[in-house]
């Protein structure tokens, strides 16, 4: 069943989870859902109504170590939460996404529940019985967790990086050529660059997403470390459509003659950032010369 209403009581549980985090400065997590949730209507706030204890709100908020957890957790709580519903035949409820929260049992949550004095399986069985579910069945599934070192996730330790991955992108960081960067477009050239340099060897080495993403994130930081302290004078540039697109933007009569677009803009843009890292690309060969190879059959 569709969801095509953003105001409906799983939707309000979301955006109250939100407004609660932002009052507090902190990022939105699981824990802020189930704040969210408690403050609204029907079985769910329900179920978790502590009676004559403090409520959720007060708790979370005076335990400030259960607030601040990434947002990677809750959009794989919202997802989960939607799968459910949609596999249940409902349109996502806030029932869904609380059985979705105690099923995903992060730390914060279960910790604010014990605090409240709820118990989660009491907790998830109210919730179950009001969207007409098997009070008994199984936890539902959890969607796969956004790669590691992407979004707001934390990357891998280097030490947990794949080595023979990890070894070449050393030599390249040891190697780079930070004697041609000279502007802030050669900069941005080489991290780019780098960045390709290490997600490809991923894809070479076939690696996961945890790996690939973790790898690339190490690398970078890394090239940053040695071009900042090279050429403190260059900042890293704003992202921007490129000076064609901005030059196209401001002459519109232009534009309407001639039948240009915004989307003309952007493609003069990217064509020049290629031709740019290209270019450094090709001048810079000689510093990668005898680069190692990775074992690719171990």
């Amino acid at each position: 069943m569709p969801d095509d209403d953003l105001s409906g009581p799983y939707h309000e549980a979301i955006q109250r989870g939100f407004a609660f985090a932002h009052e507090g400065g902190r990022r939105c997590g699981p824990v802020h859902f189930l704040v969210g949730i408690s403050e609204g209507t029907g079985c769910a706030a329900a179920a978790l109504d502590p009676g004559a204890g403090r409520s959720l709100r007060e708790i979370v908020a005076a335990a400030g170590e259960l607030g601040d957890r990434a947002g990677y957790l809750h959009l794989q709580a919202q997802e989960a939460a939607r799968s459910f519903a949609a596999a249940s035949g409902h349109a996502p409820a806030a029932e869904h996404l609380l059985i979705a929260l105690i099923d995903q049992a992060t730390p914060e949550v279960l910790q604010a529940l014990n605090l409240a004095g709820l118990d989660n399986a009491t907790v998830r069985a109210t919730a179950l019985a009001g969207i007409g579910m098997d009070v008994g069945m199984p936890p539902i599934a959890m969607p796969a967790l956004a790669p590691a070192g992407s979004l707001d996730r934390p990357p891998l330790p280097v030490a947990d990086l794949d080595q023979r991955a990890w070894t070449v992108l050393c030599w390249r960081q040891e190697h780079l050529p930070v004697d041609r960067v000279r502007s802030r477009d050669s900069a941005e050239a080489l991290r780019h660059l780098e960045w390709q340099a290490a997600w490809r060897l991923g894809e070479e080495l076939r690696l996961d997403e945890d790996q690939r993403f973790s790898l690339v994130h190490h690398h970078v930081a890394a090239v940053e470390r040695h071009v900042s302290p090279a050429r403190p004078d260059l900042g890293r540039r704003r992202p921007s459509r490129g000076r064609y697109a901005r030059l196209i933007m401001r002459h519109r009569f232009l534009r309407r003659r001639i039948g240009f677009t915004v989307g003309w803009g952007v493609w003069f843009g990217n064509r020049r950032v290629n031709v740019r890292d290209r270019w450094f690309e090709l001048t810079t060969l000689h510093n990668y010369r005898g680069q190692p190879e990775p074992d690719r059959h171990s």
